[in-house]
């Protein structure tokens, strides 16, 4: 949390010199002592949150990957000359236990062109498929194993 108030503090000063950065690290430190002593704030936590960043933005990259392979899937179904699309309803589950990785997980499946969620009830997922290929094996994919890795 230091190194994010030293940076707005660069940010907002809109100049770079040795001054503006001795009186960030001197305001920086001492904010940051405050938030340590009145609201709950440990070095401990900040590495937990830097570890979850670069977690996350693993994720951002693995859902780019995923939906880029679904652009590719559905370009091959809408270039056939002949349609045979398997358009389904489906439910999976998984092993996901927060709220919040369940909605993340939704959300990256609606954002996945083909597939949309349709619910989202205690952990089971109804989505609708423009075709099954899209979707095969959703409930041991690289961003659910992913959001696994982030709940621990």
């Amino acid at each position: 949390m230091f190194f994010l108030y030293l940076l707005l503090w660069l940010i907002f000063s809109m100049r770079l010199s040795i001054g503006i950065i001795v009186a960030g690290i001197i305001l920086s430190a001492v904010v940051y002592r405050f938030a340590c002593a009145h609201m709950d704030y440990n070095v401990k936590n900040d590495y937990k949150l830097i570890r979850k960043g670069f977690l996350a933005l693993g994720y951002v990259f693995i859902v780019i990957w995923e939906t880029t392979k679904a652009v590719f899937g559905v370009m091959r179904i809408v270039f056939r000359r002949k349609i045979d699309v398997d358009s389904r309803i489906m439910y999976f589950r998984t092993d996901l236990k927060t709220n919040q990785a369940l909605v993340v997980l939704a959300n990256s499946v609606t954002l996945m062109p083909g597939s949309v969620v349709i619910t989202l009830e205690n952990g089971l997922f109804c989505i609708h498929c423009l075709d099954t290929s899209l979707v095969a094996d959703i409930e041991k994919s690289a961003p659910v194993r992913h959001l696994i890795k982030c709940e621990e």
